[in-house]
């Protein structure tokens, strides 16, 4: 059986109009709304004043099958339901016996009394590629067929956390542009935990007025990923006053060089991979589609837009000054600042 992924808005009409399934099983990038819909869904099915009896938490790393078993197997005191949720648990690590042992227990769950949450927020459950390893997917899979439910909470696009920023705004007692919105949510690359940080700051420097696109500038922090994006294309560009004056700023911020260098490039990756795009005819779909970039397609999109005055052989050569002062700051006792800030003078006299 293949699995079945509900989405996050088909959840949320489930838990307000109170269809609660046997089994969750939530992971993503996202964790930020991920956690917050496990709370939201506990607070659902115990009261506080009930989960001393029925509620249960058990972190994977020190998981009693046995005792989650006794658990799924009792009835709840006082309350309408027994919940248990099990965080950061990874099939890929778990011993045969353990896994056959708790597929069991899920099999052998009373929707109508007790429900366990599985829920990832310390663990890659993808191995770092686009979809769940294999033996995550089986589980998740068996979950699925169980009757419970499975969703991924991936980053949102840009645009659809303007409606989410502006609540959030409006509850702080403020209010924002949508064009502000959209500048905040792409500043902070669709993270909702770092998105909902920068609100708390933007309502306190705006009680009661209008947060502009200029506000956002000035106040957000903006991201590693965001300003590096904005280096490489000073760097590519051969703006040399900015490249530094950005440089300087990033290490005002206690930025370290191996981290720097490694955002850097992924930038210049983007740009290269845009202008390969562009010249072989291809658009923001395939570079979206053939590398991955379903929840950073506005990085596609900017890269595309700043490729154009850039040549693939500079682009190229800037990536291999990249790589080899990646070698050098795991290899070298020099100061990592003066290696980095000497590639980045490398990049602009290329």
């Amino acid at each position: 059986m293949a699995l079945i992924l509900t989405e996050e808005t088909a959840l949320y009409r489930q838990i307000r109009s109170g269809q609660i399934k046997p089994c969750y099983f939530f992971f993503g990038r996202d964790v930020a709304t991920l956690e917050s819909v496990v709370k939201r869904l506990i607070a659902k099915l115990v009261p506080e004043e009930e989960r001393t009896l029925n509620y249960h938490f058990f972190p994977a790393s020190e998981m009693s099958f046995s005792e989650l078993a006794d658990v799924c197997a009792s009835l709840p005191m006082f309350s309408d339901r027994i919940v248990a949720s099990v965080n950061d648990f990874n099939a890929e690590t778990a011993r045969a016996d353990d896994l056959k042992l708790l597929k069991s227990i899920i099999a052998d769950i009373d929707p109508e009394t007790t429900t366990v949450i599985f829920y990832a927020t310390g663990v890659d459950l993808c191995g770092g590629k686009k979809q769940l390893t294999k033996k995550n997917l089986a589980f998740a899979e068996y979950i699925g067929e169980k009757g419970g439910t499975v969703v991924e909470f991936a980053y949102k696009k840009p645009q659809e956390l303007v409606k989410y920023i502006r609540s959030r705004i409006e509850k702080g007692g403020a209010s924002i542009t949508d064009g502000a919105a959209l500048s905040l949510a792409q500043a902070c690359l669709c993270n909702v935990l770092m998105i909902n940080n920068e609100v708390d700051k933007l309502c306190a420097y705006r009680a009661g007025e209008c947060v502009t696109e200029e506000d956002v500038s000035l106040m957000a922090a903006g991201q590693l990923n965001t300003d590096a994006y904005k280096l490489a294309k000073a760097i590519a560009s051969g703006n040399r006053t900015d490249s530094f004056a950005m440089l300087s700023e990033l290490y005002n911020r206690q930025q370290e060089s191996v981290q720097l260098l490694a955002v850097i490039g992924t930038a210049f990756l983007d740009l290269y991979r845009a202008k390969l795009a562009l010249m072989s005819g291809r658009g923001e779909k395939d570079v979206i589609a053939d590398f991955d970039y379903r929840n950073r397609s506005f990085a596609v999109r900017n890269a595309l837009r700043d490729c154009s005055g850039v040549s693939v052989d500079r682009l190229r050569r800037c990536l291999r000054v990249i790589s080899d002062c990646d070698a050098d700051l795991k290899s070298k006792r020099t100061d990592k600042r003066v290696l980095l800030e000497t590639a980045v003078t490398k990049l602009l006299s290329d």
